[in-house]
């Protein structure tokens, strides 16, 4: 997918976490692969972009806590949160056979290859035909990922507040207003709640430790506007939406010393990402099922996640500033750093 100028993405990584990981040069790709039907298009698209979804519904999981500790009533704690994500080896490629597949055809080698992800690369490049009653209607060329441009971490950038409720509870609030450019609208909000068992139970209320339970829950929505052009396709009013719920469940544990603090956790991320690429789009030349037609909002990408998560982590508070650090084990695995200002 094509996408908007570097200074209108820099705006939208600043504030919704998406990074370069949205610049991949997949239009002409995907646009072409429409030649070979709707079908055969959208089960690649699915498998091409579903890391970047994933890593997404685990981004927005990221950051939630730093103690066990649930804020008493009234006190309050603003959070800039930021880190990175690890991009595995198992994200940048996926296996690709030609025989889910309609029309499309390994112009050569075996009829099961490995292909690049928007998080790899194909090299050298992927050709494929496209191929009907035996004949050749087309060749493509599988799009290129993100792979050349070495890219091992994901950014993670949040901004959050969080105060304290009655009964041992905290309340946690990201929100960004609706972003509006040219070429973008996003919006993103989240709330998570946090309760603190330990403060019920009088031997663990004395005790160094605090133990509380956590769920939070972040939207996400956005439309991009792009352009581009295929050799066998052509399209106007091109437009690519995302809608990303993400859910976080965590048992909490931590010291509950003044100055310096662990913490962890043990939980898991669930979620969904659900993206469509609108438009209009004319197949040139292509199979019979697409050939001389005009295709309307043709792709529908969604993915989910349902994955295990455990967080260590460290505390440093001094009177109203307190700095945190911790690491995640997830399926992208995460090193995030807060700086906390609050009572």
């Amino acid at each position: 997918f094509n996408t908007p100028d570097m200074k209108k993405i820099e705006l939208v990584i600043l504030f919704v976490f998406m990074s370069s990981l949205t610049t991949t040069k997949a239009q002409d790709g995907i646009e072409a692969l429409l030649a070979s039907g709707v079908d055969d298009a959208n089960r690649f698209a699915n498998a091409f972009t579903k890391p970047v979804s994933d890593a997404l519904i685990y981004s927005l999981a990221n950051g939630w806590y730093n103690t066990a500790q649930a804020k008493k009533f009234g006190r309050f704690e603003i959070s800039f949160i930021g880190g990175v994500s690890q991009i595995g080896s198992n994200s940048t490629s996926f296996t690709l056979n030609e025989n889910d597949y309609n029309f499309l055809r390994f112009q050569s080698g075996a009829s099961t290859q490995q292909v690049g992800t928007i998080f790899g690369q194909n090299d050298p490049g992927v050709f494929m035909n496209i191929i009907e009653d035996g004949e050749i209607e087309g060749t493509i060329e599988l799009p290129q990922g993100l792979g050349s441009s070495n890219l091992e971490y994901l950014p993670n950038i949040m901004l959050q507040g969080s105060i304290g409720l009655p009964l041992n509870t905290e309340l946690k609030v990201r929100y960004l207003p609706q972003i509006e450019t040219n070429d973008v609208d996003v919006q993103f909000y989240g709330l998570g709640l946090q309760h603190e068992f330990s403060e019920w139970i009088p031997v663990l209320k004395e005790s160094p430790l605090a133990l509380s339970g956590f769920v939070g829950f972040n939207r996400l929505s956005g439309e991009f506007r792009v352009s581009g052009e295929s050799d066998i396709v052509s399209s106007s009013n091109q437009a690519l939406t995302l809608d990303v719920d993400s859910w976080h469940y965590a048992a909490l544990v931590s010291t509950k010393y003044k100055i310096f603090n662990f913490y962890g956790s043990l939980g898991a991320v669930s979620g969904s990402a659900d993206t469509r690429l609108l438009g209009e789009y004319e197949v040139d030349n292509g199979s019979s099922d697409v050939e001389g037609s005009t295709l309307v909002d043709p792709l529908h990408l969604s993915s989910t996640v349902d994955g295990f998560r455990a967080t260590i982590g460290a505390k440093l508070s001094l009177a109203f500033f307190r700095l945190n650090i911790d690491y995640s084990i997830q399926e992208f695995n995460t090193l995030m750093v807060g700086v906390n200002l609050g009572i």
